[in-house]
Formats: structure tokens, sequence, C-alpha cells
């Protein structure tokens, strides 16, 4: 997935670069393929050491981290996520050899504006920076929905991962129309969802096309619940292990049940291992209105 070098007039003022790259000597021999690329460089070898970083600035004005790497296995997710809602006004160009299918969803579904693949010498970097957008969606709010109405989704999907995307823009959509924090909206639970619904169709059902996974999605303005089911084997979540713990540090894989953990209130395996239900409460409901808003879609709805 390569961007466009799209005819857009170039910003009135050069916006600052930031790059990160775990290996320094490929940063630089990647860089000079480019037909142009920024000729300053702030490197840093990891997604954390940049927040670090940004936390010590007194100020952090609209930027660019351009992250690469060699493949979308070594990026780190669960840092990029961490970057994107700590510093919303820093926008993000990933550089990559390859890049599965499976990354490509993630890093859109975390607001990356472009992720450039070979030929690097066809791509002028300084103009990718110069016209590039920031990847928010914006969706109009009904208020009235906010507190009297409900929804529910059911969805039969292929195992194919190109509709992650179409269901996390509907999910975004709600989410903002039942008035759920920005953070949660545009980013943590399409993430989650995205992770969610990978899992089934990767790790469930192998790919499988003759399979298919069924997702039901309810959601009010108080909370969202979702429940994912594939046609696989199953596994034993109690075997996952944390992501975050020694060797486990190294591997790219293993890191979806964790994240989806620590995004969501609860998440459940069901049915070894082939129904997952998770849901998340929105933090901002009963906050508005001197606190009196009531959420009429939730009474008389029976409780599981």
């Amino acid at each position: 997935m390569v961007a466009a070098n799209a005819p857009k007039p170039p910003r009135a003022t050069d916006p600052k670069v930031y790059f990160v790259s775990s290996e320094r000597d490929y940063l630089e021999s990647t860089l000079s393929q480019f037909e142009d690329a920024p000729e300053t460089r702030t490197v840093f070898e990891s997604i954390g050491e940049l927040v670090a970083a940004l936390s010590d600035a007194n100020k952090v004005e609209l930027a660019f981290a351009v992250i690469a790497e060699r493949s979308g296995d070594a990026v780190d997710t669960l840092a990029l996520r961490t970057c994107k809602l700590s510093y919303p006004q820093l926008n993000y160009i990933v550089i990559l050899e390859e890049c599965r299918q499976q990354n490509a969803v993630r890093f859109q579904s975390l607001g990356v504006q472009s992720v450039l693949l070979p030929p690097f010498s066809e791509i002028d970097l300084n103009r990718e920076i110069a016209t590039a957008l920031p990847n928010i969606p914006q969706f109009k709010r009904s208020s009235d929905l906010m507190g009297r109405g409900s929804a529910r989704l059911d969805f039969l999907i292929p195992s194919d991962l190109s509709y992650v995307l179409g269901v996390n823009h509907l999910i975004s959509l709600l989410l903002k129309e039942f008035a759920f924090p920005p953070a949660d909206t545009r980013i943590n639970i399409p993430l989650a969802c995205d992770e969610a619904i990978t899992n089934a169709i990767v790790h469930g059902n192998k790919s499988d096309p003759n399979k298919k996974v069924s997702l039901q999605i309810y959601i009010s303005s108080s909370r969202i619940k979702f429940r994912i089911k594939d046609q696989g084997e199953g596994f034993d979540v109690d075997r996952v292990e944390n992501p975050l713990e020694g060797e486990n540090l190294m591997r790219s894989s293993g890191r979806g049940v964790y994240l989806m953990k620590s995004i969501m209130d609860n998440v459940e395996f069901k049915d070894g291992g082939r129904v997952l239900e998770m849901e998340k409460a929105n933090n901002g409901f009963g906050k508005r209105s001197n606190g009196n808003h009531v959420n009429h879609a939730d009474r008389g709805r029976p409780r599981r």
C-alpha cells in the first residue's frame, strides 16, 4: 500500500519530523533510496523512546513520526497506540520492506497516514509529509440518540481481512453517535474489534474462505458489547502468555488478547475459545445534563 503523491498544496510551515527505527543503518540506507527525504534527522530507537522525549518537551505542535522497519511485525503497535493517545497532534508514516494485510489493517485502525513500500525511489518522502492529512474519521453525532437509542448489528463475514475496516467504520460511527469519548471512538474500541476479528479469521478459521465469522454488536449510550464467534477448533486462553514478560517481548505474535484486555472492561472466551465476548462502558455517560441523563434504551432490557 503506497500513498499516492496527490497534487495537494504544501503546508505554510514545515512540521517537525521524528524518525523511529530499531536499526539506524537500515534507516539511513532506506532514506537514501527516496527521491527526496528530510536531511535533518532526529532519530529514536523505539516509539517508547520517542514518547519519553515528547513528555520532556515543553510543547508539542504539529509533527510527524516516520517509523522505518523491515516488516510490519517489527512495529510496536502497543507503544504506537500509547503515543497516538498521548499526542494526537502527531501524525504517522510507516516505511516497510513488507507489510502483511493484517498489519496494514491494524495501522489504519490506529490512524497511520501512509504505509510506504518499495520501490522507494519512486516516492518523494518530503512531499508525502507536506501533503499528508490527519487520518481521523469525522462523523456527525445526533445528541438525542445519546439517551434514547440503542443499536444491534449482526454480521456474518467471510474469513477475509478486507472486511475488518468496513466493520470498524460502522463501529466508529456508532460510538460517536452514542457520545463515547474520542479516544474510544477513534482508536481504542475499533482497535480491540480489529484484534478480535483478525484473531477469529487468522487463528480461529485459519483464513479458510469456506468458514465464516459471526459478529454481534449491542451499543447504547452507556455501553458497547461484542460477541464474535469463529468456526475453528478453539484454544485454551489460559495458555496465552503475557507479551510483556521475558522473551515474549521479542515476539510479534501473542499481543492480541493482552491488547483487548487492556482496552475493554471485560473480555471473556467461551465455547472452547471459539466465542469471544467483550464489553466496555462509556466513561463519559452520566456526566452530561448535570448527571440526570437517563438511558431509556436500557430500561426493561433483559440482563444476561
